[in-house]
């Protein structure tokens, strides 16, 4: 089970804002990445005021398992966090304060001047550290490893000789019906999954997956996805959504030859207006033998838009601004008038000089830019004058639904006029595919498959010899034929990397890698719940970034926050109604994010005031996650006016 952690900043600065809490997020960040045990259910910044300090502890440790508090340890008299907490120890550790400040005294002899303390609330155990960033994370770092031991024996009020019996022991079998064997061979030849060849009454009653925090699943994933090979592929193969692996060099000046910018005539500049001889014509494409003569004063060439300008001519007056003299009697021009404009006749004037457009051996587009639907980057590559371009590979993801309920809307031989009792028409793999397409990516349609492991285990083994993914929707939760967990791990040999997230929707979302005998790189599988919002939700949050990623998105390594380029957000102004928030799980609500133009500010409301799972209405229309937190007794609802944290899914609205 995850241990519910609340972290607390004392600093009457950051509460009032004038400055950044820094220690909060190193903590969470510190806990985060060391162990999937910990998740975030409180996050708070308080003044320095011993009663606020000392009724947010007290009230955490009701919820919270282990509580950090981060400044107001030091010695001046605005100092009060030690004073405010320990007349609430019901233990005191002081072995533990110990360790922190010994641990951090060999990096710092300021660590000296830092009361720290360590104690135990009720079934909480609660520490204060320092408030610097610094400081706050050297004290944890040297209690992290007890941590979790510690936290146990706080809430082990039976007793605590089993947390302490020696690991080389093999652990009694259980052998009631309400559970499955522990013992470490069934372990490591199953994982922790469900043993696909026991009876249903042995399966687990509880998941045996930790749920881990949203960021650190996704760091999860994006560790174990790794980035698909660059191709050179010829203009016509390269299609919208693929990134560029190398910088495209210009092979060519464009224009080759200095070029008109209109349809007019070609003439010296410095002969002005008046009556001039038509000597040729220059259209584009080509041009007669006169047109490649010099230009002799008072004469003039036709040229057409795009065509080449003719030695010596100068300058080019559109048709506008001249009138017919004298024509043969073939109607070809044999004298035209300049007629005087607003302004001068000035060399240069309509015409595009030799590398105007592109210079030759100069940066068409660099590595890392992404073709777009809009043309403009093939347009680009086209005139680069470069028969191929390397770009990375787009993926290739097989997709299935499961479940023996569900019909496939998408076989038109199978689909029957009326379900049958107990059916549902699956709309997550139909969905799946259409935001699949929308990242450029290239799939394979594996229908519905029944809850059957042999079946499963085939169809996923075999997609996966020519896939680099695959996605699957359903079969992921506590249910007697919930069979992805087991078949990826004991029949495909793959690595269930997390099992639960907490989030809301979305908690049973899977994530597993599985050896390939065929690719350098770890074939990947997301198992995404079956209620179609959780699993376009969990697309979103998970798989879309994943795919971004391997599909080069961030070929410049100089990207600070990785996570957030592959899965972008923006702070806007919640306009709906009050909305209450989860007490658990922190919750991605489907929305409509748009610019506000009078104001200049994002702003975004719900797309359905019911937010359920299984509503894939929910999700019509929807560009974006509305992130929003846990709710605790402080903050209990998101109403109207305030920031919110977006995640954008689609096109806001301009």
């Amino acid at each position: 089970m995850s241990t519910g952690v609340g972290i607390l900043t004392v600093s009457t600065q950051c509460s009032k804002g004038m400055a950044e809490d820094t220690s909060g997020p190193a903590l969470e960040a510190l806990l985060c990445q060391e162990n999937a045990q910990w998740y975030i259910c409180e996050r708070k910044v308080v003044s320095d005021d011993k009663q606020q300090i000392s009724d947010t502890v007290s009230a955490w440790s009701l919820r919270c398992r282990l509580i950090i508090v981060s400044g107001g340890t030091g010695i001046s008299p605005s100092d009060v966090t030690v004073e405010a907490i320990e007349p609430l120890f019901t233990k005191r550790l002081p072995a533990l304060a110990i360790a922190m400040v010994t641990g951090s005294l060999k990096i710092t002899p300021l660590a000296a001047l830092s009361q720290v303390a360590a104690g135990v609330i009720g079934q909480a155990v609660v520490l204060a550290v320092p408030g610097s960033k610094k400081g706050a994370v050297e004290n944890v770092q040297q209690v992290l490893k007890v941590l979790p031991h510690a936290v146990d024996t706080a809430v082990a009020t039976e007793g605590t000789r089993h947390l302490h019996a020696p690991s080389e022991k093999v652990k009694p079998k259980i052998t009631c019906n309400c559970s499955r064997p522990e013992d470490q061979e069934n372990q490591s030849t199953q994982g922790i999954s469900n043993d696909l060849s026991a009876s249903v009454s042995r399966r687990a009653r509880r998941s045996p997956y930790p749920m881990i925090p949203v960021a650190k699943a996704l760091q999860l994933v994006l560790d174990h996805v790794k980035l698909l090979p660059a191709k050179r592929l010829p203009l016509n193969q390269i299609v919208h959504g693929q990134i560029l692996a190398e910088d495209v060099i210009a092979q060519e000046n464009v224009p080759g030859y200095p070029a008109s910018i209109m349809d007019g005539y070609a003439m010296i500049a410095a002969d002005g207006t008046g009556v001039f001889a038509v000597r040729s014509a220059s259209t584009a494409g080509k041009a007669d033998k006169e047109g490649s003569r010099t230009l002799r004063p008072g004469e003039v060439v036709r040229v057409a838009t795009g065509a080449p300008i003719p030695p010596g001519a100068d300058a080019v007056v559109m048709v506008e601004d001249t009138e017919l003299v004298e024509s043969d009697a073939h109607g070809e021009e044999q004298q035209v008038r300049i007629l005087a404009g607003k302004e001068p006749i000035v060399q240069g004037q309509n015409i595009r000089p030799v590398g105007h457009d592109l210079r030759a051996e100069t940066v068409v587009l660099h590595a890392g830019t992404q073709v777009s639907e809009i043309g403009g980057e093939i347009g680009m590559m086209a005139i680069s004058g470069n028969k191929e371009f390397a770009v990375y590979t787009m993926p290739c993801i097989a997709v299935m639904s499961t479940g023996d309920e569900v019909v496939d809307v998408l076989s038109t031989s199978q689909l029957p006029s009326s379900l049958a009792y107990g059916c549902i028409r699956d709309s997550n793999r139909p969905a799946l595919l259409a935001a699949l397409h929308a990242l450029g990516c290239q799939t394979v349609d594996l229908g519905v498959v029944r809850d059957d492991p042999e079946l499963l285990s085939q169809t996923i083994r075999s997609a996966l010899q020519s896939c680099d993914g695959l996605i699957s929707t359903g079969g992921v939760s506590m249910g007697e034929r919930d069979w992805l967990k087991p078949v990826v791990e004991q029949r495909l040999g793959g690595t269930i990397h997390f099992g639960r997230v907490a989030m809301k929707p979305s908690k049973p979302t899977t994530f597993a890698t599985v050896p390939s005998e065929s690719a350098l790189a770890d074939r990947f599988v997301f198992a995404l719940p079956g209620n179609p919002v959780s699993a376009l939700v969990a697309f979103h949050m998970f798989v879309a970034p994943a795919l971004r990623k391997i599909s080069g998105y961030l070929v410049d390594n100089t990207v600070a926050d990785v996570a957030s380029a592959l899965r972008p957000s923006v702070q806007a102004e919640f306009i709906d109604q009050n909305v209450q928030l989860d007490k658990v799980r922190p919750e991605y609500v489907r929305g409509v994010l748009a610019w506000d133009h009078e104001r200049r500010v994002w702003v975004v409301s719900m797309t359905d005031h019911k937010q359920q799972s299984s509503r894939i209405s929910s999700m019509q229309s929807a560009n974006a996650l509305i992130s929003l937190p846990i709710g605790t007794s402080e903050r209990p609802s998101i109403t109207t006016g305030e920031t919110v944290t977006v995640i954008v899914i689609g096109t806001p609205l301009i």
